[in-house]
C-alpha cells in the first residue's frame, strides 16, 4: 500500500492512502468511519483522479493525535497539512462530518482548487445536526464500553435511521470499522453542532440528497449561502450514502463537478 503522511501544526500525523492517477483528488469521510468509507467508489474514482484516502485523526493511518485537546479547527489544519504535502493544486471530496472539516479548512488554503461537498453535518439556527438530548445517552453507553449501543443511538438520533436501515448496516463490514471509532463522536458532535459556515473563497458545490433528513437539508442550505457563487445540486431518490446506495450516480456527480475546473484524464 502506498501512503502520503503529513504533520499537523500540533504535532499530529495524517495519514492518506494512495491510488490511481491523474489529478490529485483528496477524500475526506464523515464521522464514525475511516477511509474505507468510499470502498464502493474507490476504484471508479482511482480510474481518474490520483486518490488520497485520509484517514481523519484519531483512526487508522492517523491514530496518532498530537497532545493538545480537540477543536474542528484542528481537524481543517490537518487538510490543510495534507494540501501542502500532495504539493499541487488538489480537488476535495468530502461527507457529511468530514465536509463541515473541509469547509472549515478551505477558509484558508489556496491549494485546493475545487471542493465538493456532499451534506456537511453542522448546527443551524433551525437546529443542531446531532441531538443535544442524545449526547448524554451517548456517553454513557460509551462509558459502559458498549460501542453498538452508541452506534445505534448515532444513527437513531441524528440521521432518523430506522430499526430496519440500522440492522442492514450492522450486517456490513463498515459497521465494524465504524465500531472501532465510535468513541471520537461526541467531540465531532459538539464541535458539529457549534459550527457555522464562513465565505471560502474556493469553487464550491454541495450535494444534498432527496430523501435525506431535515437537518442535513438545513445545513447544506446555510453552507450555500454563507458561500457567494457556490452551487447546491440535489441527488435524486438519495439520502447520506449515495457512495453505496447508487455509486454510478455518485462518481458521475464527483466527476462532472470536478472536471469542470481542467481536462480529467
Amino acid at each position: 500500500m502506498q501512503t502520503l503522511e503529513a504533520t499537523s501544526p500540533d504535532g499530529t500525523r495524517v495519514g492518506c492512502e494512495l491510488l490511481g492517477a491523474g489529478p490529485p483528488l483528496l477524500a475526506i469521510h464523515g464521522s464514525t468511519a475511516d477511509r474505507s468509507r468510499w470502498a464502493a467508489v474507490r476504484d471508479a474514482l482511482a480510474a481518474r483522479f490520483r486518490l488520497h484516502l485520509m484517514d481523519r485523526r484519531g483512526r487508522g493511518l492517523s491514530w496518532a493525535e498530537g497532545p493538545g485537546g480537540y477543536a474542528l479547527e484542528c481537524e481543517a489544519e490537518d487538510i490543510r497539512a495534507v494540501v501542502a504535502a500532495i504539493g499541487a493544486p488538489t480537488f476535495v471530496l468530502a461527507h457529511s462530518y468530514g465536509a463541515t472539516c473541509a469547509l472549515a479548512a478551505a477558509a484558508d488554503c489556496p491549494g485546493i482548487e475545487r471542493l465538493l461537498a456532499y451534506e456537511p453535518a453542522f448546527g443551524t439556527p433551525a437546529g443542531d445536526v446531532f441531538p443535544r438530548d442524545g449526547l448524554p445517552d451517548l456517553e454513557a453507553a460509551l462509558a459502559r464500553a458498549d460501542r453498538d449501543a452508541a452506534l445505534e443511538i448515532f444513527f437513531r438520533r441524528a440521521q432518523s435511521q430506522s430499526a430496519e436501515a440500522i440492522a442492514a448496516m450492522r450486517r456490513t463490514p463498515l459497521w465494524r470499522a465504524r465500531l472501532a471509532v465510535v468513541h471520537t463522536l461526541p467531540r465531532e458532535a459538539r464541535a458539529a453542532n457549534a459550527y457555522r459556515p464562513q465565505p471560502i473563497g474556493r469553487p464550491l458545490r454541495l450535494l444534498l440528497g432527496t430523501e435525506s433528513p431535515p437537518n442535513l437539508e438545513a445545513a447544506a442550505h446555510a453552507a450555500h449561502a454563507a458561500v457567494p457563487g457556490s452551487e447546491l445540486r440535489e441527488l435524486p431518490g438519495q439520502a447520506h450514502a449515495a457512495m453505496d446506495t447508487d455509486p454510478a450516480l455518485f462518481v458521475a456527480a464527483v466527476e462532472d463537478w470536478l472536471s469542470a475546473g481542467r481536462p480529467v484524464g
